[in-house]
């Protein structure tokens, strides 16, 4: 999965210049440069050679058609089956034409224009990051999560298309900032810090990583692809598959009990239908938690888990407290103050207030939340993120708490993760379950990736 950057060569080289060095080379421009090892290292691995046998040019920059030049060749790619006529200024029998065709055609670069390629003008730091994140995303390899970015005092220079790729290239330390808190978007990618992002990939690609350099995985409603939603085997599941993080959905039936259920009525996860011979609606918030006793929540998703029964919101706080995991509570109804500090109550009851974070997609149910437990983590849910929901999320911030955003992934654009970083707001994405789209995710600036099955074993396996 985690295949690397194995080729990156000078203008010349492309060009049919000078051979790829087997050893080192002492180039006179080199010696007591900042990125002199990285620069012996790569040439001594055959991956990069100089413009001449004396020089190396390493604070030269590099031009974007060599750099996706670069790329295509590692990827293995036949010049031969590439052609693009989708640029005016890529001329077909151009040495950099198939390369920019291949790039194209996998997702990993797009044109200046939509006519034109620019292959000769310098590759930016912010373009730069963007190729790379997205040859990572190519090539089923997940970056990983080595440091937090701050943000750069320039980032108001940055596009919006390339802001979320900076700060992932840079929390996996494969790119550094600049001085005075900088990052120079706009700047040339040199060959000294391209044979050091080189050196990065080769680095990070031949270790395991830790498990805080993964991505956190939440596992929505437990695990549910196995076990019934919401339930306690669900959970007790979900730690046994190793998960830290479980979501799930919490109402109050009619008494004012709460309970694990995600629909306002009963009828799909439970055997009402079967038991009464009737599709009549059973609706929660008009039941007891007694009459709910009556009914099956597990047959209908296997045998094995006939007789499971709807937990209660303490019942599913303790099994969370026993197994160490750390619960994503959604509040799926707007709920009165007192709701709230029910739930709150029973939380503290196990000493767990410090380890969950309430959601939901009501505003006014997280203020409320924020009054029982001002230092608590809260989630504003968004099904559009836009300037209104993240002010709302903002809104919510008393000094004291932690606020997140969280969004459906496959309408998460770049720019609006943008702007959740222009607003210094942390996010998440919910509910990704294959893996290409997961390692796609992992590759952002996403605190969590919420799923319903996926585990770090299945994400990191090669």
């Amino acid at each position: 999965m985690k295949k690397i950057l194995s080729v990156v060569l000078s203008a010349a080289l492309l060009l049919g210049g000078f051979p790829v060095q087997s050893m080192a080379v002492k180039f006179t421009d080199v010696e007591g440069h900042w990125a002199e090892q990285s620069i012996n290292r790569v040439v001594e691995k055959g991956l990069f050679s100089g413009v001449s046998e004396t020089e190396f040019k390493p604070d030269s920059t590099m031009t974007r058609a060599m750099f996706v030049t670069v790329l295509a060749k590692n990827s293995g790619y036949v010049p031969e089956e590439y052609k693009t006529n989708k640029f005016s200024d890529v001329p077909s029998n151009a040495w950099y034409a198939p390369a920019v065709a291949w790039a194209v055609q996998n997702g990993i670069v797009s044109g200046t224009t939509n006519s034109t390629f620019s292959p000769n003008a310098s590759v930016t730091r912010e373009q730069a990051a963007t190729i790379l994140v997205a040859y990572a995303n190519a090539t089923g390899t997940i970056l990983p999560r080595v440091r937090t970015c701050a943000g750069f005092s320039d980032n108001a220079r940055c596009a919006d298309y390339a802001l979320d790729a900076v700060y992932t290239l840079y929390r996996s330390k494969l790119i550094d900032g600049l001085p005075g808190g900088k990052f120079g978007p706009k700047d040339g990618m040199t060959r000294a810090q391209c044979a050091v992002i080189l050196c990065g990939y080769l680095d990070i690609c031949d270790r395991q990583y830790t498990d805080a350099e993964k991505v956190p995985l939440v596992n929505h409603r437990g695990y549910s692809t196995a076990a019934p939603e919401n339930t306690l085997p669900a959970y007790q599941m979900s730690a046994q598959m190793g998960y830290e993080y479980v979501e799930a959905d919490v109402q109050f039936t009619k008494e004012g009990e709460p309970v694990l259920l995600h629909d306002s009525t009963i009828n799909r996860t439970s055997n009402v239908e079967q038991l009464t011979g009737s599709d009549e609606k059973v609706y929660l918030a008009k039941s007891t938690f007694a009459q709910l006793q009556k009914y099956d929540f597990g047959s209908w998703k296997a045998a094995e888990y006939a007789g499971t029964k709807i937990p209660s919101f303490e019942e599913f706080i303790a099994v969370c407290a026993q197994n160490s995991l750390h619960p994503y509570i959604e509040l799926k109804e707007q709920m009165t103050q007192k709701e709230i500090d029910l739930l709150v109550t029973i939380v503290k009851k196990y000493n767990m207030n410090d380890s969950v974070t309430w959601i939901s997609f009501y505003s006014i149910d997280l203020t409320r939340l924020r009054a029982a437990c001002p230092a608590a983590e809260i989630m504003f849910l968004t099904s559009s993120v836009n300037t209104d929901s993240i002010q709302t999320a903002k809104n919510l911030k008393n000094g004291k708490n932690h606020v997140v955003l969280s969004a459906q992934y496959d309408t998460f654009t770049a720019a609006q993760r943008a702007a959740c970083l222009r607003a210094g707001l942390d996010f998440g994405v919910w509910t990704v379950n294959g893996k290409s789209n997961a390692i796609r995710q992992a590759n952002t600036s996403a605190m969590f990736i919420t799923t319903d099955g996926l585990t770090w074993n299945m994400l990191y396996s090669q």
